[in-house]
C-alpha cells in the first residue's frame, strides 16, 4: 500500500509542521463516518493508512474502543506512537507498519475497518478483499476519499493519475456500486464537497505563524515538492467543479 513518494513526502512535511488532518471537513467528518459504522465502547477498529494517528486517538478517546492503526511508512508509525503516548492512550491504541494488501491479522478480527484518503491510491478490489477478510460478519467498512462530483473529462482522469502517481477515484454513486459489488450491504454515502472551499484557510489557521514558517523553509529545500504542490493547486483551480469529497459506509453480511 505504498503511497506515491511525492504525496508521502508532502504528508510528512505537513504533519511535521503541526497539521493533524489533511482532508476537508476535518475530524468532524471522520467522526460522522465512524458513528455511521456503529463505533462504540468495546468495538475493535482497524485504521488503514493511519498517518500521524490523530484519527485513531480521537476515536479511542471519544468512544472507548480499541484501535489498531497500520501504515506503510515507518516514520508515520513513529509519529502515531508518539501521539498515542502523549495522550496516554497506549493501552487502547497501537500502530504497526503493514501493507493493506497483506494485513497481519487473523480473519474476522475487527468490528470496523476505516480508511481515509488511502484507497484512491490502491488497487481497490485487492485492498477491499483484505478489509473484508479481517472484518467480522455484520462489521462495517467506512472509507473517506476525494471523489468526482460528476463524471470527469478523460484529460482530468489522466492528469490526476499522473500528477498523483496512480490516483484513481469515482463519483459517490460509483463508489456505492463498488461497495455493493464487493458484497457489502446497507451502503450509504455522504457528500461533503462544500467543505473544500474552507480547506486551505483551515490549514493555514491550524499551522499558525510558526507552522507556516516551518513549511516555507522545508519547501525551499525541496524543489520537487514545491512543483508538486503547485501542480495540486492548479488541478483544484482548473477542475474544481469536478473535485469533491465524501465517505461511503457499508456492512459485511
Amino acid at each position: 500500500m505504498s503511497k506515491p513518494k511525492a504525496l508521502a513526502d508532502i504528508d510528512e512535511i505537513m504533519y511535521s509542521c503541526s497539521l493533524e488532518i489533511l482532508h476537508p471537513g476535518g475530524l468532524e467528518k471522520t467522526d460522522e463516518m465512524a458513528k455511521m459504522c456503529q463505533i462504540g465502547k468495546g468495538k475493535k477498529v482497524l485504521d488503514v493508512g493511519s498517518g500521524k494517528g490523530v484519527t485513531a486517538c480521537n476515536l479511542a478517546q471519544n468512544y472507548q474502543c480499541t484501535i489498531v492503526g497500520v501504515d506503510l511508512s515507518e516514520k508515520m508509525v513513529q509519529y502515531a506512537r508518539k501521539t498515542a503516548s502523549k495522550r496516554r492512550l497506549t493501552h487502547t491504541v497501537s500502530f504497526t507498519k503493514a501493507d493493506a494488501y497483506n494485513l497481519p491479522f487473523d480473519d474476522e478480527s475487527f468490528d470496523i475497518v476505516l480508511a481515509e484518503c488511502t484507497t484512491v491510491l490502491l488497487d481497490k478490489e485487492k485492498a477491499f478483499l483484505e478489509f473484508l477478510r479481517v472484518i467480522k460478519p455484520s462489521g462495517y467498512i467506512g472509507d473517506l476519499e476525494m471523489t468526482w462530483q460528476k463524471p470527469p473529462p478523460e484529460e482530468l482522469v489522466d492528469k490526476v493519475y499522473r500528477v498523483w502517481e496512480g490516483f484513481s477515484t469515482m463519483t459517490l454513486e460509483d463508489w456505492k456500486g463498488f461497495f455493493e459489488r464487493m458484497g457489502l450491504v446497507d451502503v450509504r454515502t455522504v457528500d461533503f464537497s462544500e467543505t473544500i472551499s474552507d480547506m486551505e484557510e483551515g490549514m493555514k489557521r491550524e499551522l499558525g505563524p510558526i507552522g507556516k514558517i516551518k513549511l516555507f523553509c522545508k519547501l525551499m529545500m525541496r524543489s520537487d515538492l514545491r512543483e508538486a504542490m503547485r501542480e495540486y493547486r492548479k488541478l483544484f483551480k482548473q477542475y474544481g467543479e469536478f473535485i469533491g469529497y465524501g465517505y461511503i459506509v457499508g456492512r459485511k453480511p
